[in-house]
């Protein structure tokens, strides 16, 4: 990255995320300077918006890896019908030069660079105080949920909290990294003032961008991962529990505009983005600025559920897919057990073709030629479901779709709330919020009696529910259960069948090593 470029960098593109789709106004401001840009309220949202957008830009491999990366290391997770979508990280073989390291770190520190030039010439733009804080608080809370993830992945990081405007700027260049607990503050301290600067509400065109209610709901969720492994921090699940009530029941729910849909699968529809149950997504849609759209579908869905060269990057092994009660509709769309092969002939389906897995082979069968759909040498597990089932739009390039990413829902929310109470002693209230989310699935409702049952319960429903949502890899860790994990699993789950053992240093993953190479204050993970 070019750090002269960084203001213009910021607003490349911007309005991509927060207008409707069908009155966007898209205006290149590469070429503008910072007192350009920043010279009135326009030029602020403008820039606010560039850093929702820096989220969603076209590199789209970083998308495709951050779900690998969150989804993958598990005991339910194989390779899906690719064979080699998920490697090396869903068995563990991962080294410090993988890919997938680089190019998150690189799309969460352009968030961040963007956030805090913004935080840093709101008030150029804006006199009053209170209109300042509104941006800077939005682009506090982006920054925040940045180093979130961050954290998440590699521990502590580098904390570049203010603007970079040139490339003299050794210090925030080649800033050592910090403790994880004074990460976490940072994106404690950031959420604070975004929960107390933003409105409670958004609506028409402005529905979208974060609320008060969004990050009251993400600090909640941060101090319960504050509470579990690495920091081990106990007393955060009360404050966990004092700070997810201020967004559940009735009058809170109506005040921040959250609940949950009746029907689990319209939560996913390109027809109902930004419903009542989505905290916080970002949106994606195909247009000449970005014609890569979502990747995610393309990736995950099996050939042919909705276009026919659709490449299956992950699969789920059918073990998961029994986890389900038959009763629960998260089932078949969470996985993908059968459906008619659509688009052009593939993998030796055609279309019209009955597509059903079979357990036996651990992969999909054509029911008119008796033959596996692409591979029959190694078991790829069943295909992931849970987005839009919609093709892709006319034009668009071959991996482009238009469904939003969806980083947080307010089922997740009930449930961090349900497994902090249930941390503080208060399992009957935890009871009802677990029993609220399985009862829109359509699941047995759970007497799970004691904190020791309850915590097995919920977090089971934080995988029945939440499976490929960015949440899986970090709960595992923070339970501190990534030991158990890797024990449940079966070399026949992997395409060598050659599992990686556990070990201490897979709590983490390695900084990138091309920053290792670049930043000499920069250290290593322990064992990598």
């Amino acid at each position: 990255m070019k750090y002269l470029t960084l203001t213009s960098m910021c607003i490349a593109f911007a309005g991509l995320m927060v207008s409707c789709k069908d009155n966007l106004d898209e205006k290149p401001f590469s070429a503008l300077s910072k007192e350009e840009v920043f010279k009135d309220e326009a030029g602020l949202k403008q820039a606010t918006y560039g850093v929702y957008q820096s989220w969603t830009a076209p590199d789209y491999t970083d998308v495709l890896n951050r779900f690998i990366l969150t989804e993958s290391g598990h005991r339910y997770a194989t390779a899906g019908i690719l064979g080699s979508g998920s490697d090396p990280y869903y068995r563990f073989a991962h080294v410090a030069s993988s890919g997938a390291f680089e190019s998150v770190w690189a799309r969460f520190y352009k968030i961040i660079f963007r956030a805090n030039t913004v935080i840093a010439n709101a008030d150029l733009a804006v006199k009053e105080n209170v209109e300042a804080d509104s941006y800077i608080a939005e682009a506090r809370f982006l920054r925040a949920y940045a180093y979130f993830n961050l954290v998440r992945y590699f521990g502590g990081v580098p904390l570049l909290l203010t603007e970079i405007t040139g490339l003299d700027d050794e210090a925030s260049l080649y800033a050592p990294r910090s403790a994880a607990e004074e990460v976490y503050q940072t994106i404690v301290g950031d959420l604070t003032f975004a929960e107390e600067h933003l409105p409670d509400i958004r609506t028409g065109a402005e529905r979208g961008r974060v609320t008060a209610g969004t990050a009251k709901a993400m600090l909640g969720k941060v101090y319960l991962h504050m509470a579990g492994k690495p920091l081990n921090k106990t007393e955060n699940f009360q404050k966990a529990a004092d700070k997810l009530a201020e967004v559940t029941g009735e009058t809170n729910e109506a005040k921040y505009g959250f609940g949950l849909l009746t029907d689990f699968s319209e939560v996913f529809s390109l027809d109902n983005e930004r419903n009542e149950e989505i905290v916080l997504s970002f949106g994606y849609f195909v247009n000449s600025s970005n014609p890569n759209g979502n990747v995610l579908p393309f990736h995950l869905f099996p050939a042919g559920l909705v276009n026919g060269d659709e490449q299956t990057n992950y699969g789920l092994t059918y073990d998961f897919y029994k986890l389900f009660e038959a009763s629960d509709s998260r089932r078949d769309f969470t996985l993908v057990d059968k459906y008619v092969f659509k688009g052009g002939a593939r993998a030796g389906a055609e279309p019209g073709d009955s597509i059903t897995y079979n357990v036996t082979k651990g992969n999909y069968v054509i029911k008119r030629t008796g033959a596996s759909l692409a591979h029959d040498d190694f078991k790829y597990g069943m295909a992931f479901g849970k987005l839009a089932r919609v093709a892709r739009p006319a034009g668009a390039a071959i991996q482009g779709y238009s469904s939003d990413l969806i980083e947080l829902r307010f089922s997740d929310v009930l449930l961090c709330y349900a497994e902090a109470l249930n941390e503080v002693g208060k399992s009957a209230e935890a009871l009802a919020l677990l029993n609220r989310v399985r009862a829109r699935a359509g699941a047995t409702l759970s007497k799970a009696s004691g904190v020791s049952a309850l915590r097995r319960a919920i977090r089971l429903e934080r995988r029945l529910e939440l499976t490929g949502e960015f949440t899986t890899v970090f709960d595992i860790r923070r339970w501190g259960t990534l030991q158990e994990e890797i024990a449940a699993m079966s070399t026949a789950q992997i395409v060598d069948n050659v599992l990686t053992p556990y070990s201490p240093r897979l709590e983490l993953f390695p900084i990138p090593q091309s920053q290792i190479d670049a930043n000499p204050k920069l250290k290593q993970n322990d064992g990598w």
